[in-house]
């Protein structure tokens, strides 16, 4: 009787820092349960390897949990890694004999045995035991290049501009710190909300019509003189929350001042500008659900995204034209 068909589920991450977990050369093997798993270090990729599944859905099934696995990793020891958790699909080898020589040869190095199938290292694999599969990675080091001639229009555009704008007024230094920061962002969420958070920066403080503030400030004088004559602790305190309160009203909604932000200095033709400026309206009502809701369809977020990423790089250029610190 053949022994039962046993089933691997692999995950791997790449690591933002590839020294960040130490001790991995001997790739220690531990149990979570009931379930062995190994963990390696492959090509700056985190990979954990879970074993002896009795079929290939019980080996997926299990990935939720290497996932929080990896999510609580990064909370407990501030280990960052590139959430990349789909389910890779491997190319099957006919001649997995053959395979291995043509793989070997490619690389010029000696044969090590059959191939049963190629995929990507980033993600989720599951595959029979018994197989070797061959994972196709960049370099832990491995990273993007631009030519040189565009490095140099950049860096010319970006010394004219530094020619004109002098010292920059600390709204501008805090937004372009956090647009440097979306960078290194790994989701998309994230991503989205710094660049949103990045366009509130700049967007000046106004307040509401002088009839609505005049309304405003006869409420807040009625709430000072109750507070003042309020002997309880904890209804003072309510009444002080109320006119801080009263006073954030007095301003326009930060919706508002991120709209009028577009309208008074991206640098658009009158026939783009206000379509456009409803994008980014619509961009920012997405980012209160987001916040409120923790989840937003997929295609609106990267939409969103593209419309905020837009927004800020217009709003950004064109301070870098006109700034002066204040």
């Amino acid at each position: 009787m053949l022994p039962a068909e046993k089933w691997t589920l692999r995950l791997s991450v790449l690591l933002l820092e590839e020294k960040s977990v130490l001790g991995l050369e001997a790739e220690p093997t531990f149990k979570a349960g009931p379930v062995e798993i190994t963990a390696k270090l492959r090509s700056g990729h985190f990979v954990l390897e879970a074993h002896d599944f009795d079929s290939e859905a019980a080996a997926l099934a299990y990935a939720p949990q290497l996932t929080v696995g990896l999510w609580n990793l990064a909370i407990d020891r501030h280990i960052s890694f590139v959430p990349y958790f789909e389910q890779r699909r491997i190319t099957r080898a006919a001649d997995p004999e053959q395979a291995g020589r043509n793989l070997n040869s490619q690389f010029d190095l000696p044969y090590t045995g059959p191939v049963h199938g190629l995929t990507e290292e980033a993600g989720i694999t599951v595959y029979r035991s018994d197989e070797h599969i061959r994972f196709a990675s960049m370099s832990g080091t491995g990273y993007s290049s631009t030519p040189w001639a565009l490095v140099e229009q950049a860096l010319g555009e970006g010394i004219q501009l530094g020619a004109t704008c002098g010292l920059l007024s600390s709204d501008l230094a805090t937004a372009l710190d956090l647009y440097l920061a979306h960078l290194s962002e790994t989701s998309i969420r994230a991503r989205f909300l710094t660049l949103i958070m990045a366009l509130e920066v700049l967007s000046p403080v106004t307040e509401k019509h002088p009839a609505a503030v005049a309304l405003l400030n006869d409420f807040a004088d009625r709430v000072q003189a109750k507070f003042d004559d309020e002997p309880d602790a904890d209804a003072r305190d309510a009444l002080q929350a109320l006119s801080r309160e009263i006073g954030f009203r007095k301003e326009t909604s930060i919706r508002r001042r991120v709209r009028q932000l577009i309208l008074d200095v991206a640098p658009l033709p009158d026939s783009e500008l206000q379509e456009f400026t409803r994008d980014v309206v619509h961009a920012y009502d997405l980012r209160g659900a987001l916040i409120h809701k923790g989840a937003v369809d997929d295609l609106a977020l990267g939409n969103a995204y593209e419309v905020a990423l837009k927004a800020i790089k217009l709003i950004l250029k064109a301070r870098l034209r006109t700034d002066r610190a204040a």
